[in-house]
């Protein structure tokens, strides 16, 4: 059922900003989702995001552990992890991409991470593990290969995520729950065209455009987003699926995407590295041994109002968990801040000089 009500309240070229009210909760994209794939984001609890407003959870992950029994004792996700706001669930799409398994027409046969013992993933088992979840928005399972497959492969691919979503939309019944549908077809135009029109007709409360940051180049990931979502409705949210860098939330904004999720932000925070902007540095770099200046001197996140460079490089050092969650805040702030940015940017009619600014800052 569709709980979301979208209203557009301004455009620069294809940029937009909208107000969203999923559920009674209400923000405004474009926005970024930070991953708690099992129900929690790595080294960073919930309650240090404050202008956080959709998380990203996982169903593979959470049917693996905690079990389903475990969240119907909750009546679902949102108590569970005690989170008020939005969740967006994945269906087990992507790890039907990354995990080794055993796929065919009917689904996907996992093995356990955990224990080894194989099960297999359909959509009704996706459809059943999501609305026990109960996030807000729930996401059809389909069927990603990578972008670099053949034609005829891809082909396969988008008629099985078609039947699918077929399958999803008639099964699905959780009336507090929006279900979006993907659009899948590799790097062949008319196949997007066709998994387009095929998600369309189905008629979901949102669409994702899925595929992308999984080996090809900005460049043609432009050119897909570019194509494909001039085909998706104006008045419903349009989600690249696995996109979190800045520059390539910026350059699809400008197309007109809405909201993006990515383990990015915490990733490169496990690594060292920080984000600057459009840019990110090397915290091991031996030249912040003794530097007295914050992460980023504009920026005012907890971490950078209270702790030099030199500081938090020799937590690093040390491997101090207390490293991992100061540049995870910090680099996950900095993502949601410039993303605010955008938005005045975009009210202002400024959003091409911001856009540019940034990247080339």
């Amino acid at each position: 059922m569709n709980n979301i009500e979208l209203k557009t309240i301004a455009k620069d070229g294809k940029a937009r900003v909208n107000e969203v009210t999923v559920n009674g909760k209400t923000f405004q994209t474009p926005l970024f989702m930070p991953v708690a794939t099992r129900g929690a984001l790595k080294s960073l609890p919930f309650n240090y995001l404050e202008a956080t407003e959709i998380i990203l959870a996982n169903t593979y992950h959470l049917y693996l552990r905690p079990g389903l029994d475990v969240i119907k004792e909750f009546d679902g996700l949102h108590k569970f992890i005690n989170w008020n706001k939005v969740i967006l669930t994945d269906s087990g799409g992507f790890q039907g991409w990354s995990i080794p398994n055993k796929f065919n027409d009917e689904g996907i046969e996992f093995k356990n991470i955990y224990d080894g013992s194989k099960f297999f993933m359909d959509p009704i088992l996706s459809m059943d593990i999501q609305q026990t979840l109960n996030s807000d928005i729930a996401m059809i399972l389909d069927s990603l290969i990578d972008i670099n497959k053949e034609y005829d492969q891809q082909l396969q691919a988008i008629d099985t995520t078609k039947k699918w979503a077929q399958i999803a939309r008639d099964y699905h019944t959780n009336e507090n729950q929006s279900l979006f549908g993907i659009v899948q077809g590799g790097k062949h135009k008319e196949l997007r065209e066709k998994s387009a029109i095929d998600m369309l007709t189905i008629d979901f409360d949102g669409y994702a455009i899925g595929g992308l940051a999984i080996g090809e180049t900005p460049t043609e990931r432009k050119d897909i987003v570019s194509f494909t979502v001039d085909m998706l409705p104006e008045d419903k949210l349009r989600y690249v699926m696995g996109l979190g860098d800045i520059e390539g939330m910026l350059e699809l904004i400008e197309l007109g995407i809405d909201i993006f999720d990515c383990v990015w932000p915490a990733r490169l925070a496990r690594h060292g590295k920080i984000i600057n902007r459009g840019n990110f540095f090397n915290l091991k770099n031996s030249k912040f041994k003794k530097d007295t200046n914050p992460l980023v001197d504009d920026c005012f996140c907890y971490v950078c109002k209270n702790f030099s460079k030199a500081y938090l490089r020799h937590l690093l050092a040390n491997e101090s968990t207390s490293a991992w969650f100061y540049l995870t805040l910090h680099n996950i702030i900095q993502t949601e801040n410039i993303l605010t940015e955008v938005k005045k940017s975009i009210l202002n009619s400024e959003f091409e000089k911001y856009k540019e600014t940034i990247l080339n800052g």
